[in-house]
């Protein structure tokens, strides 16, 4: 479906053919729980090796434009760059938009939306909108300093960026295209993709933050109670919806994709010993298995997910 081009505000989300079945939760929950701004907005998803399937199953998931993404031919194709997914770059897409668009919101894939995201503008004061990161400063992205910058700031999240027009001092196409430019000179340098880039982009351009608080991208390992107030739940590292916790909706969705034909995740290791246990069973039941601990690595976790499977609780 294409996006109707008289709304003023775009949500970008990006991934890989092997993310997305995650994107394809993140969506679902996105269309549910922030239905304001779902119908303020433009909603545009850059695929990265999309198969004809993943294209489809994404866009049942609510009115969105699919539009095929490569990082552009000057950038190389290191280990570094190519170590996670090259849609992570589509990030830097959300600048250049600004051309079309008075307010960008880019968003990760592995999320769940869990309220309304239409007020996060009104909390824009300052050129770009982020939450800080766990890592302690910006110098943990890459393998070593470059240029004259400090890279001992602290550092925030890519998980979620946003942007206003009016607040940016420079032409979102000048910061998309120095990003990309950026990302070639140190594309054997680059630790975790685009979050770099784009904290370094702050100092290069004296940018001014405004920082939201961590309910706007809360980690999933976050205690129960900061769970129920956060807008965004971010699976951050390695602590993925799909390989460590029980969360409801994500389990709710990601069956909902297994059923509708979605290919079961593919990014996620089992033991043989576990795997030989379940392979074979029904597709229903089996998406308990796809999603639960390795009992014979993490007994304790898989206790604690089963039971909150059978109470279905929500997190």
């Amino acid at each position: 479906m294409t996006n109707s081009p008289t709304k003023n505000t775009l949500c970008l989300f990006a991934c890989s053919n092997d993310f997305a079945f995650a994107l394809y939760v993140t969506l679902q929950t996105f269309f549910k729980n922030s239905p304001a701004l779902a119908a303020a907005s433009d909603v545009r998803v850059y695929a990265y090796h999309w198969s004809e399937l993943t294209k489809k199953l994404i866009a049942s998931c609510g009115p969105l434009e699919i539009i095929d993404y490569d990082l552009p031919s000057f950038v190389p194709r290191t280990q570094d760059v190519m170590r996670f997914s090259p849609a992570l770059y589509a990030r830097f897409e959300s600048f250049g938009l600004l051309e079309k668009y008075e307010r960008v919101l880019c968003l990760d894939s592995d999320i769940l939306v869990e309220k309304e995201l239409l007020l996060i503008f009104d909390l824009m004061k300052d050129n770009i909108g982020l939450v800080p990161d766990t890592l302690p400063h910006i110098g943990r992205n890459f393998r070593q300093p470059f240029g004259n910058y400090d890279f001992s700031q602290p550092c925030y999240n890519a998980g979620i960026i946003v942007l206003k027009k009016s607040k940016l001092p420079l032409a979102g196409s000048e910061l998309k295209t120095w990003a990309y430019q950026q990302l070639a000179q140190q594309a054997d340098n680059c630790l975790l993709g685009d979050q770099g880039i784009i904290n370094v982009a702050l100092q290069h351009f004296n940018l001014k933050v405004s920082t939201l608080s961590d309910k706007w991208n809360l980690p999933a390992s976050s205690s129960r109670a900061k769970l129920k107030r956060a807008y965004i739940i971010h699976s951050t590292g390695h602590r993925k919806f799909w390989a460590y916790y029980y969360f409801h909706d994500f389990y709710t969705y990601y069956r909902k994709w297994r059923m509708q034909g979605g290919p079961a995740c593919a990014i996620r290791t089992y033991s043989d010993k576990w795997k030989n246990r379940w392979d074979k069973k029904p597709l229903p039941e089996r998406v308990f298995f796809e999603l639960a601990p390795d009992p014979f690595k993490y007994p304790l976790k898989f206790m604690v997910f089963a039971i909150k499977r059978l109470l279905r609780v929500r997190f």
